[in-house]
């Protein structure tokens, strides 16, 4: 064989192996779809996903980037004595979104839609904080309530998961608000606006079961055994004000329940190391937190919360009878890319 002709089969042979490895670390790219992004700005931090979106099905088909930074809306708001952001935090908002922004426009997506959840429907200035990010970022905000978040939660799960959406309950829980929703036997959705959340939680446990005041405690930790319980029980008697309609759904075997959000992910799954949480093996691993400091806790900024969210979450699940919740890493975003009303 000519020493041409082996260097030209030689050649062949590399760009073969060459697109052989291109592929698996590039199926996103050829997968159909537009190039969507979408923010959640949500109460302690705001999320970036980029994806490519199905339009006919609704469905994500591939992910391309997902980013979070964290901006403390909640803590500062409730700091305030207006019930406004400050500038500092707003500040920090603006530079969040300008950065992320930045990140997205790298992609050339169609467009960016922005949600902002439950800080942003308490502040008062809100509205005008929304006005100036557009100015500022190019990005229109959309404050969004609480029913409509609970239908992106669930829209949002049903995008990257296989189940029966008639047998699904989605749960959200974020730092100022918390939803469950499912649909009802006519299809519509409903959403169960929870009674509690993350930093209105840890303020109940702080003011209710410690008896401390919130103007000069701002954690609950180092937390007792005997508090734990009593937060525990105070959860427990807030799940059973639960829409009937999903509390009978829950005591369903075939129901699914599917836990997102950061909360879920974050705060929550790393105690039990695994996708399915299970109440028993949440509960032992939560009594391990007794009597431990914020330094001594995991979650950093967020080591407040650290006791109090799975406290709260497994009142919950003892209160509507919830024996295991699967966690899917979806949040807002995830909904805003697949509902329509957004990119008609």
């Amino acid at each position: 064989m000519m020493r041409g002709q082996t260097l030209g089969i030689l050649a062949l042979l590399i760009g073969i192996l060459l697109v052989i490895l291109w592929l698996p670390t590039n199926q996103a790219l050829l997968e159909k779809g537009e190039v969507r992004a979408a923010l959640d700005i949500g109460s302690g931090a705001t999320n970036l996903k980029i994806a490519k979106v199905d339009p006919a099905t609704d469905k994500i088909t591939a992910v391309l980037l997902e980013k979070s930074l964290p901006v403390p809306y909640q803590k500062e708001l409730e700091l305030s004595s207006d019930n406004t952001f400050n500038r500092a935090v707003m500040d920090q908002g603006i530079e969040a979104i300008k950065s992320l922004k930045e990140t997205a426009d790298q992609y050339q997506v169609k467009k960016i839609v922005a949600v902002a959840t439950a800080a942003f429907r308490q502040a008062s200035n809100a509205p005008e904080f929304a006005r100036e990010i557009e100015a500022k970022t190019g990005v229109p905000v959309r404050i969004i309530n609480q029913d409509e978040e609970g239908v992106l939660a669930f829209r949002g799960a049903l995008a990257l998961t296989p189940v029966d959406p008639q047998e699904t309950v989605v749960w959200d829980i974020g730092g100022g608000s918390m939803q469950l929703t499912t649909l009802t036997e006519a299809g519509t959705y409903l959403v169960e606006k929870g009674k509690t959340a993350s930093a209105p939680f840890k303020n109940l446990v702080i003011q209710q079961i410690q008896g401390k005041n919130l103007e000069t405690t701002s954690t609950p930790n180092p937390m007792t055994i005997n508090e734990m319980q009593g937060a525990l029980e105070k959860a427990k008697e807030l799940a059973q004000q639960t829409d009937p309609f999903i509390q009978s759904k829950l005591t369903q075997p075939t129901t699914h329940v599917i836990a997102v959000g950061n909360l879920f992910n974050y705060s929550v799954r790393p105690l039990v190391n695994n996708q399915i949480i299970e109440r028993e093996a949440l509960y032992q691993a939560t009594e391990q937190l007794a009597n431990r400091t914020d330094a001594e806790l995991p979650g950093k900024s967020f080591a407040d919360v650290a006791v109090t969210n799975p406290l709260m979450i497994l009142g919950y699940m003892k209160g509507l009878n919830i024996q295991k919740v699967e966690v899917v890493n979806v949040n807002n975003t995830d909904g805003a890319l697949t509902y329509p009303a957004y990119w008609e």
